[in-house]
């Protein structure tokens, strides 16, 4: 475990709240310019009652893939990424009308380790709605830009292209639809594909926690190497991460 900051002039150095925080230096400690000690420890309590039972860490600790469910999982390889919200700790905050609650008082990067093959098959899940009718309207740009296809076309009516193009457009996108979906469906039986299924985030959502990255199929982004600065990336192991 990294050695902790020695500052006397603050109350939380070297303490257990200092390791949760987990900035490395009091230069960069997003509270240093509180002085209320006691305000910082009680939320910083709160929010570790809301974890999970075991905390988060050992999701980014484990050498083992969190999304494989067959018997022998893959090896991590790199991490996906959740952010989580919670309204807890309550603030107030000015806006134009006067003083609102804030929707959100806690917010945190949960990290999972991922195998090669998970992440792989997450992003197609991503990408295949998107990829699959941008390819058919540049297949069906080139087609209906030729003279013969064009002109048959335009004899029909002037909007004739466009409305061809249209439909191919389209049609590509059911199709990537459906082919998401059956791939979904096929590897659901050796991988948690819904990353809210997972029995840490499911008791995170149970607590109050909601994710907050842009709304996709997956919600997760991915990065070769773990976030090791700021609350909720500190380890809960001594052994050395490697950060792979």
């Amino acid at each position: 475990m990294e050695k902790l900051p020695n500052n006397p002039e603050c109350k939380l150095s070297g303490t257990h709240y200092c390791q949760m925080l987990n900035m490395h230096t009091c230069s960069a400690c997003t509270v240093r310019e509180n002085k209320n000690f006691d305000e910082i420890c009680s939320d910083l309590d709160l929010y570790e009652s809301l974890l999970p039972e075991g905390g988060i860490a050992q999701m980014f600790e484990s050498r083992d893939c969190q999304f494989c469910t067959t018997p022998e999982k893959g090896k991590r390889n790199g991490y996906a990424i959740i952010d989580m919200a919670h309204p807890e700790p309550r603030r107030v905050q000015k806006w134009l009308l006067g003083k609102r609650t804030a929707r959100i008082g806690t917010m945190v990067p949960v990290q999972m380790a991922v195998c090669r093959k998970c992440r792989s098959r997450f992003l197609r899940l991503e990408y295949f709605p998107v990829l699959i009718p941008v390819l058919f309207g540049i297949v069906a740009l080139l087609a209906f830009s030729s003279d013969p296809l064009k002109t048959a076309l335009a004899d029909i009516s002037s909007i004739a292209p466009f409305v061809a193009w249209l439909v191919c457009v389209l049609i590509g996108a059911l199709i990537g639809k459906f082919a998401t979906d059956g791939l979904q469906k096929r590897w659901a039986k050796e991988m948690l594909v819904d990353v809210m299924q997972h029995p840490v985030i499911a008791e995170m959502t149970q607590k109050g926690w909601t994710p907050i990255t842009a709304k996709s199929r997956t919600k997760l982004l991915f990065s070769k190497s773990r976030l090791n600065k700021g609350l909720g990336t500190a380890a809960s192991m001594s052994e050395t991460e490697d950060n792979v």
